[in-house]
């Protein structure tokens, strides 16, 4: 089993934008749930003891520049607002992200599938092993595209060996829950018609994508077709309500989540009526008429573990197949940024066993 990818962050200043920490970035929305009155000077205080020297150092580097994008982070009320926000952070990190690929020798084709657009990711020396996974990139739901969330499509693709498909959604509130995940369900499809047996087929999401897949497979499946093989959700927020409880305990732990912010993001993707439906808020489903194996991966200053257990019990309560892979002191979608730590190599290779056990190949 191989290591997960080493990707290492720039000195300060240099030339070329880290992909990781656009990403970071783009994933925290700008912001971070550091409180106002905590000056940057203090910020090791966040920094658990007990992970790992390598993951200290990130949180280091990375948490002032959290905290001085917090204090600019402005909540959007208006279309134009989101759509300035959403603009600002492509051109932010689109062009980054697309360099960072091709200087790892990932090669990247844009594509349609059911009508939807598509970035693909191939490793180098790819070899196919005639499975595939789909990505559905996070962004709160209303920001980053296929192109600018690729960081994790590169991390998973060298990780792993296997191609990645990244579903290009509409993002909110442009799109909606009944958008969205109409979007993804049109691509699997379209993977499908492609020659892929359902069981060649992986889907995975971080973030807001950790919601929108399994509540999309909720819905392919209430339509009759045939579930994917397996899935991986990295940090899923799957109540859009926020009624967890770490939503309160862990509330200002989280350094990569802003409260209000995402509260924000969330009335955008779904309104208050909606968010118990099981295609928003996929907590709310049924898994009891059948679901494929799931991965979750969260770590213990998630502002989200909540929803990370109770994901993981209500697949376990039914019957369903589910592992919750928990990592000590670590954020939001760590993975996208803890480049090179043990934490992250653990989770990648987790994944990787993840995928071997339950994707079946077979020949197109």
């Amino acid at each position: 089993m191989t290591n997960a990818p080493e990707i290492s962050l720039p000195p300060a200043r240099n030339r070329r934008q880290s992909v990781v920490l656009t990403t970071l970035l783009a994933l925290t929305a700008m912001s971070t749930s550091l409180a106002d009155d905590v000056p940057i000077t203090n910020l090791r205080s966040f920094i658990p003891v007990t992970v790992s020297p390598e993951a200290r150092v990130i949180y280091e580097k990375l948490l002032p520049v959290a905290a001085a994008h917090r204090a600019e982070a402005k909540i959007p009320h208006t279309q134009a607002e989101f759509d300035a926000l959403h603009d600002n952070d492509i051109a932010r990190t689109e062009a980054g992200t697309l360099a960072a690929l091709k200087s790892l020798n990932i090669a990247v084709r844009e594509t349609q599938l059911g009508g939807v657009n598509v970035v693909e990711s191939t490793p180098p020396q790819y070899r196919d092993d005639h499975t595939i996974l789909l990505h559905v990139h996070g962004g709160g739901f209303v920001l980053g595209s296929a192109k600018s969330s690729l960081n994790g499509d590169a991390l998973m693709a060298l990780a792993t060996g296997k191609r990645i498909l990244s579903i290009d959604y509409t993002v909110a509130p442009r799109g909606n829950w009944r958008i969205v995940t109409d979007q993804v369900v049109a691509v699997y499809k379209a993977v499908l018609a492609q020659g892929y047996s359902p069981k060649s087929i992986g889907m995975f999401g971080d973030s807001a994508g950790g919601t929108i897949v399994p509540a999309s497979v909720l819905k392919l499946r209430d339509q009759g077709q045939p579930m994917p093989g397996a899935l991986v959700l990295l940090s899923p927020c799957v109540d859009l309500n926020l009624n967890g409880d770490t939503e309160t305990t862990l509330r200002d732990a989280d350094p990569a989540l802003d409260f209000a912010l995402n509260k924000a993001f969330l009335a955008a993707y779904a309104a208050p009526e909606d968010m118990t439906n099981p295609y928003a808020s996929p907590i709310y489903g049924d898994f009891k008429k059948g679901y494929p194996p799931v991965l979750i991966q969260a770590g213990t200053k998630e502002l989200v573990l909540s929803d990370a257990v109770r994901l993981y019990q209500a697949l376990k309560t039914a019957g369903g197949e589910a592992e919750l892979d928990v990592y000590e002191g670590m954020a939001h979608v760590f993975q996208a940024y803890m480049t090179g730590t043990p934490e992250q190599k653990a989770a990648y290779a987790e994944t990787k066993r993840w995928w071997s056990t339950h994707l079946v190949p077979a020949a197109r």
